[in-house]
């Protein structure tokens, strides 16, 4: 991996986890910080994670505790406990990067699938 994207995916992380903090700070509720499909992270709370539910953007199926173990980063509850421990950070942030180099490596995938067709399709025009 390339440090400059290291460096630009440590940065997104970062704002992710300062907007939980901040919202967490505000509010009391715990915060949850996750991929979407576009590769962008998300930054939700349980009534926005039922809500999506609802919506069907994420399948009814999904509980909580799969929040939990997908998400990269999240707040400790209301009264204080249930804080992320420093290995299951540390565990966290490695999937977080695996899971981006995924995305891109898909990315450019797909790029390379357009840029195929396109070929192609210009040469059966002709």
């Amino acid at each position: 991996m390339n440090i400059f994207t290291r460096l630009k995916d440590y940065l997104l992380l970062r704002e992710a986890v300062r907007k939980a903090d901040n919202a967490y700070e505000k509010t009391g509720n715990r915060y949850y910080v996750t991929g979407s499909i576009d590769g962008k992270l998300v930054v939700m709370d349980r009534k926005n994670f039922r809500k999506l539910k609802q919506k069907g953007y994420i399948s009814r199926d999904a509980r909580i505790s799969d929040l939990i173990i997908q998400s990269f980063y999240f707040t400790p509850y209301a009264l204080g406990n249930g804080r992320m421990s420093e290995d299951m950070r540390k565990k966290t942030i490695k999937s977080y990067y695996k899971w981006r180099d995924d995305f891109r490596k898909a990315e450019k995938m797909k790029r390379k699938a357009r840029k195929e067709a396109k070929k192609n399709g210009k040469k059966g025009k002709a």
